[in-house]
């Protein structure tokens, strides 16, 4: 195996849900690659593809919906083409997920304890024994054993006792760092999060990120981070992916996406960021609605919205342009934008810690953004 080959990629991914009124295209055309040991974030409004992009990677995407053509390379395998029982084999074990709802992921009827064991058995991670799992007393306890060691290191307190508690009896953080226990379980190389956060209050997001951040730096594993937050995404992740309408409109470093943004859409979520180091500022909402994804405008699917588009917009698809080293935007107008940093790290860091060359661009004041 190459050491230069990427841990997962996706190569014009496309789902589809076949509908009354036509095909929805809720992934269309997607590429992306995670390295070993990245984390990566998946940035879009509602509905944009993100999910659906994740739940494909495992196959998981509910009938009618279908992965209509591309490939899926984990380790240089396509999962696409994997029969069932080899797909099964890899879910939970070597790619695990954070479903984005905890209370409806978790069954009520079990336990917790018995929930984070069950990938345990099924992938026979503990115990060697020739008796089936209830009746290997040896096995069972192992598997209790390294349960509550799961639940000790995701920081769920108390958990010898919480082992025998049901989801209801767990708050809505606790329910997320269970989840997290069940995807570590194996010990698997990439992990889904599909916006573990989104349900939680401020201080619940920074210790749930904390504990995924010590994951991907204890252990190494890789983190594909689903989010519609781009602040968070910018705070937590190595590497930034916008999506819209199914697409990919925008790929690049966290500095790269944030301080020189080149497509509008991304520009347009920067622009609704409250900050609190600009006095009187302006929140812009993006005008219009995300579009039917039965009913794609032709041409840049972001144009009906953006106030810089031309009629050429609407002509046919938009490639991808690689507007500078590593960093792609899918729009024809990149050339013609020119923008200096309005929003980097100044909301957040103190003063001591920001570079000469960021101390002084804030004190030049900063925003210079043009479209000719």
């Amino acid at each position: 195996m190459s050491e230069n080959r990427p841990l997962l990629e996706l190569r014009n991914l496309a789902t589809v849900f076949p509908t009354r009124r036509g095909l929805v295209q809720a992934v269309a055309g997607v590429s992306l690659v995670l390295q070993r040991g990245e984390i990566l974030g998946v940035v879009g409004e509602s509905g944009c593809g993100k999910s659906v992009t994740l739940l494909s990677i495992l196959r998981l995407v509910s009938s009618p919906g279908r992965i209509a053509s591309g490939e899926v390379l984990f380790q240089g395998c396509d999962l696409l083409k994997l029969p069932g029982e080899a797909i099964r084999r890899i879910r939970g074990k070597d790619i695990a997920m954070v479903f984005q709802d905890p209370l409806s992921t978790l069954n009520p009827a079990f336990p917790v304890g018995e929930q984070i064991g069950e990938s345990l058995r099924i992938h026979s991670i503990v115990g060697n024994g020739w008796r089936p799992w209830p009746l290997n007393r040896t096995r069972t306890a192992e598997e209790k054993a390294r349960v509550i060691q799961l639940m000790s290191e995701v920081g769920i307190s108390s958990p010898m006792d919480r082992y025998h508690e049901y989801p209801h009896q767990f708050s809505g953080g606790m329910q997320q760092r269970a989840l997290i226990a069940i995807a570590l379980a194996c010990e698997p190389q990439v992990l889904l999060a599909d916006e573990p956060t989104t349900s939680l209050d401020v201080t619940i997001q920074a210790q749930i990120l904390d504990l995924m951040r010590r994951i991907n730096q204890e252990r190494g594993t890789a983190i594909l981070l689903v989010t519609h937050n781009l602040h968070l995404a910018a705070e937590f992740c190595q590497r930034i992916v916008v999506m819209y309408a199914g697409r990919i409109v925008e790929s690049g470093t966290v500095d790269q996406v944030i301080q020189s943004p080149q497509h509008p859409y991304t520009r347009g979520l920067l622009s609704c960021i409250p900050r609190i180091s600009t006095k009187r500022f302006h929140i812009e909402p993006i005008p219009g609605n995300v579009p039917d994804l039965a009913d794609v405008p032709p041409g840049c699917a972001f144009n009906p919205r953006c106030s810089y588009a031309q009629p050429v917009c609407q002509e046919g698809p938009v490639p991808l342009f690689e507007v500078a080293p590593g960093q792609w935007a899918r729009c024809l107008r990149h050339t013609d934008f020119t923008r200096q940093s309005e929003w980097t790290w100044f909301d957040r860091l103190p003063g001591a810690q920001l570079t000469p060359v960021q101390l002084q661009a804030h004190k030049e004041v900063v925003v210079q953004a043009r479209w000719r």
